[in-house]
């Protein structure tokens, strides 16, 4: 499948989130058994929602209640952020609104997408300067 704005809207369930180290070795930031949804629209605009599988309760009732430890540790198990999105060449590019993590408001972020039978497959590269680490995050048709 080739990738237009045709082929990429839509919902699209998580399959499989790892990062790939330089060494070879495998993470997996949510456990193999992640879930995910992420969604195209024909407007441009997109969302991505990823977390664990089994998340830790909160230690009370609300999120305002919630002591900082377990806020910090809900947040550690969970990623969201919504963007407008555009095509460029192979990759598609995610401009961040809102984001659960204020660090990537604002932020560009460059996926390579590519299609392997009904799945969409993205990943990103990145680097601390000395690390080099690439994302893959595979996704089926909802």
């Amino acid at each position: 499948m080739t990738l237009t704005p045709d082929t990429l809207v839509g919902a699209w369930t998580l399959v499989d989130w790892h990062i790939e180290m330089a060494d070879g070795r495998k993470t997996y930031p949510f456990g193999r058994d992640a879930t995910g949804l992420i969604v195209y629209t024909a407007s441009g605009w997109m969302s991505a929602t990823l977390s664990q599988h089994t998340r830790t309760p909160l230690s009370a009732a609300s999120v305002r209640q919630a002591d900082l430890a377990s806020r910090a540790h809900a947040m550690s198990e969970y990623l969201a952020y919504t963007a407008r999105w555009e095509l460029d060449g192979n990759n598609v590019v995610h401009t961040v609104i809102l984001s659960l993590n204020a660090a990537l408001i604002g932020t560009r972020q460059v996926r390579v997408a590519s299609f392997a039978g009904p799945h969409l497959l993205l990943a990103a590269e990145e680097s601390d300067g000395v690390t080099r680490r690439v994302h893959r995050i595979t996704w089926q048709r909802a």
